[in-house]
């Protein structure tokens, strides 16, 4: 592995998801993890896309999660189900960002 590379991983936890800066500790599917939330990020996202339209009587609850790929594990599915907290979502997306996953959540509440 190349210098660059070992030095992202190590900035990952030091850096990005530092408790000190933006990190926060919260349960991910019952484990508790250094867990960014960019709930901003998802309005910068959707200027790009057009929003679905909304159901009468329910709305969309939506949280963009930065986790450690090394903390988290196997990439979630689209469609498959996340824990955060108390509050269970539908992962709708997720991109691997240089060891850290960017998990587009979604929840449907009334």
């Amino acid at each position: 592995m190349s210098f660059f590379k070992e030095q992202i991983e190590r900035d990952v936890s030091a850096v990005f998801i530092n408790l000190e800066e933006f990190g926060e500790k919260k349960l991910v599917n019952g484990r508790e993890m250094n867990v960014v939330i960019d709930d901003n990020e998802l309005l910068e996202r959707d200027k790009s896309k057009l929003m679905s339209a909304e159901t009468v009587g329910t709305y969309k609850s939506r949280r963009l999660l930065y986790v450690s790929q090394a903390d988290y594990g196997a990439r979630p599915a689209v469609g498959s189900f996340l824990t955060l907290g108390t509050n269970r979502y539908r992962v709708n997306g997720c991109t691997d960002e240089a060891g850290i996953y960017a998990i587009e959540l979604e929840a449907v509440r009334s």
